[in-house]
């Protein structure tokens, strides 16, 4: 009797052993490889997480197709990987930052969450946690810092000129803008890219196709940019947008690193009065960020050009 009990505990312990084997077993059929990056392996869970975390931040992005999405989710992520991979020559990084509780705080205001609180009951829908968005936002943040520390000297602004622009422009104009940012070897690939693009955007809209084909990080919440002011443009761009009526997009726009088309989401009429000294401190700001922009385009560019990609 008591070795017929031994026996039943021991079949038992043998099921319980072949249950967790085919748990295993099945777990590992469901993940594959998507792509290595200088021989680092990511899979379908890395590129999945990515998938939420766009999701979390433009829930549009549900109505494009699935492969749309996957492969929409795995180039932000090599993006991503990219600059890590970088940065970890020159900061340690999963440190704790003012700055970037800040950046966080920034985030979860704009897309209208009130408190962090909320921002991780939103995130926990999207099977997502707040460290999970702090590591991410912790890549961009040092990555602008990074992208500073090496092009700085190299911003060259005309305060004069700027000046000059003000006192011809007292009162001015403000446009609500989203911008497509992207590049091409060649005029024929631009052209071949444009015409993709304002495909994508008749079948799925600015901000969905902005997700899927814009280079800069605005990409990730459908190209919005904010409210320019027009002293902020450049005057061939103001032209541009002042042909369009609210929810159209401009033609391809040459810029340094590639090109950009943007899309007049409001725009208020009403010319608003200027305050000098403090719209000059506003512009030098802008076009101080607008050249270390494109600093960072090219330099991620030749990053991505010398980064070992196997898909």
């Amino acid at each position: 009797m008591k070795y017929n009990f031994l026996l039943i505990k021991i079949i038992f312990f043998i099921f319980f052993l072949f249950n967790i084997f085919t748990n295993i077993v099945q777990a590992s059929n469901n993940v594959f490889i998507v792509m290595k990056v200088n021989n680092e392996i990511i899979t379908n869970i890395n590129i999945n997480e990515e998938y939420r975390y766009l999701i979390a931040l433009n829930t549009d992005l549900k109505s494009l197709k699935k492969e749309e999405i996957f492969n929409l989710a795995k180039n932000s992520f090599l993006r991503e990987k990219i600059k890590e991979n970088e940065l970890k020559k020159y900061f340690e990084l999963n440190q704790s930052s003012k700055y970037i509780d800040q950046t966080i705080k920034n985030l979860y205001g704009s897309l209208n969450i009130s408190s962090k609180i909320e921002f991780k009951k939103y995130l926990s829908l999207h099977n997502l946690t707040i460290e999970d968005v702090k590591k991410k936002l912790e890549i961009e943040v040092l990555w602008n810092e990074l992208i500073y520390k090496k092009f700085h000297k190299q911003i060259d602004i005309d305060e004069e000129k700027v000046k000059k622009k003000i006192n011809e422009n007292k009162i001015q104009k403000n446009y609500l803008l989203s911008e497509i940012f992207f590049s091409g070897e060649n005029k024929e690939k631009i052209n071949e890219k444009y015409n993709l693009i304002k495909k994508s955007i008749s079948e799925i809209g600015f901000k969905n196709t902005a997700n899927i084909y814009s280079l800069t990080e605005s990409a990730k919440i459908g190209g919005s940019i904010g409210w320019i002011g027009e002293n902020q443009l450049a005057k061939k761009v103001v032209n541009e947008i002042n042909e369009l009526q609210v929810g159209e997009f401009t033609k391809p726009i040459n810029i340094p690193g590639g090109v950009v088309i943007l899309k007049l989401d409001k725009k208020e009429d009403k010319k608003i009065s200027l305050d000098f000294d403090s719209e000059l401190k506003k512009l030098i700001e802008y076009e101080k960020n607008k050249q270390l922009n494109q600093f960072s385009a090219i330099y991620f560019n030749k990053l991505k050009f010398n980064t070992k990609i196997e898909q």
